[in-house]
């Protein structure tokens, strides 16, 4: 139960916080936010509420389910230390975001375009610090017919994955001073980066073991 007190606490704050401000927010919420920092997406406020805590809600619903679904769920608890980590993270992050959401509906002056990229690149840090220590499984992790044929190509997969993960983190901290016209294309080739190259050497470390 211990392990479930930290995202039911984030959670409940993120209710709490909405519960608190609704008659103060405007009726419609920024949703989505273009590389400019113009807000481009907007959302009723009842349905606002509803999909960020939803999402909040949804996620660790999947994160909790998913190790008990998993055909190799006796692999977890030989990394449940770091499962808790990573999901405390993903949560925590999208928990910061929510409250960015409702402090830039109430007027406050917060670039949400610079804290983006500050908590996605703090999440990619955390990934990659205890991703090489994810043993193989279905859920999570890099997850390809490659690693997940021989647990010698996962471990060097995700080694490889792992040093990514906190390179693209550091990155997403830069991106806040790139020109607006490089910004997209930035995280473009970083996100591409992180799935595609151990990928590529999955299979790449595969032939050469199977070989």
């Amino acid at each position: 139960m211990k392990k479930h007190v930290f995202p039911l606490i984030i959670m409940s704050l993120s209710i709490l916080c909405w519960v608190i401000l609704y008659n103060k927010l405007p009726s419609q919420i920024p949703m989505q936010w273009g590389v400019d920092g113009t807000v481009n997406s907007y959302a009723p406020k009842l349905q606002a509420a509803f999909t960020h805590n939803g999402i909040l809600l949804f996620l660790y619903a999947v994160l909790v389910l998913s190790p008990k679904m998993d055909p190799r769920k006796q692999n977890y608890p030989k990394f449940s230390r770091s499962y808790r980590i990573i999901t405390l993270a993903i949560m925590l992050v999208l928990f910061l975001l929510n409250i960015s959401v409702l402090l830039a509906s109430l007027g406050y002056n917060l670039n949400v375009t610079t804290i983006t990229p500050i908590l996605v690149g703090i999440l990619f840090i955390i990934l990659g610090n205890y991703m090489q220590t994810v043993k193989p499984n279905f859920f999570i992790g890099i997850r390809t017919a490659w690693t997940l044929s021989n647990e010698q190509v996962w471990r060097k997969t995700h080694r490889l994955g792992s040093k990514l993960f906190i390179l693209g983190g550091i990155l997403f901290f830069v991106t806040p001073f790139v020109p607006e016209q490089l910004l997209f294309p930035l995280i473009i080739s970083i996100i591409l980066a992180v799935v595609l190259i151990p990928t590529l050497y999955s299979y790449v470390q595969y032939r050469k073991i199977t070989k």
